[in-house]
């Protein structure tokens, strides 16, 4: 995408892009804060965010279950990442220092090691398709994160300005073949994301995945050594099983892009 269109010039012209035989509606507006948004996030050196998530399992004796975690996520350079988390899945971290992923269960004192050289974006995709492991609002840290909305958007609207807590947003909402979403992105200097709700439609059960991004820290100063894992007293090693050699069970990114 370009990144260099004129935010202010389309916010006066409310432009629409489409094409007549799909009806297909893609707003520019939209386009150009999710561009400036995803720009953004790509120039950053180190962040960091927490998560307040809320999101559905299916039961089939209950329907849909509703859960919660709340996580911290601590990211620096292009390869390395820290996901500390709490909530109904457990006490939790990922530590990626660039050459391993390793999991972490407090509750239990066990941990698991994936080795992997490769940048935080490639280690997230492939341990999400190989392990079925998902990591917290991972598709706004994808440099691809618009062209992957834009090849599965049915629509993609700009609604206008609205509030999430006490801060002034940009709301975004559109239409994919198997879901429905929505964006909230902050309106200052660095157009980095408030919330985001998703709804799957597919099946008919409606899933919905519901996050606040709160406390952004643009460019910390993030020492390597909380990268690294070291085994507390008595942990135990555990292997953590692929996909393949398990029950099968359908996998995708926390998000709205491709799956």
């Amino acid at each position: 995408m370009n990144k260099k269109i004129l935010l202010f010039v389309l916010l006066s012209t409310g432009a629409w892009v489409g094409t007549q035989a799909q009806s297909r509606r893609i707003d520019t507006v939209a386009v150009a804060i999710l561009d400036k948004m995803s720009a953004t996030i790509g120039d950053l050196g180190s962040c960091s965010v927490n998560v307040n998530a809320n999101y559905d399992v299916v039961s089939r004796e209950l329907g849909l279950i509703k859960h919660s975690d709340e996580e911290q996520v601590y990211l620096h350079g292009p390869n390395k990442l820290l996901v500390r988390s709490e909530g109904d899945k457990g006490t939790r971290s990922f530590f990626y220092d660039g050459t391993a992923l390793t999991y972490y269960s407090m509750d239990k004192n066990q941990y698991g090691q994936i080795p992997l050289s490769v940048g935080v974006v490639e280690m997230m995709d492939t341990v999400n398709k190989r392990y079925g492991i998902d990591f917290p609002v991972a598709d706004f840290f994808y440099p691809t994160f618009v062209d992957d909305i834009l090849s599965d958007a049915k629509s993609l609207v700009y609604l206008g300005m609205t509030k999430v807590g006490n801060e002034e947003c940009f709301h975004i909402a559109g239409v994919a073949k198997d879901k429905t979403f929505q964006f909230w992105i902050r309106h200052d200097a660095f157009f980095l994301p408030a919330k985001v709700v998703i709804v799957y439609t597919e099946g008919g059960q409606n899933r919905q995945f519901e996050a606040t991004l709160n406390d952004w820290q643009v460019n910390p100063n993030l020492p390597d050594a909380i990268f690294s894992f070291t085994p507390p007293p008595s942990a135990s090693k555990i292997a953590l099983v692929a996909l393949g050699n398990r029950a099968p069970r359908k996998v995708s990114r926390t998000g709205t892009g491709k799956k």
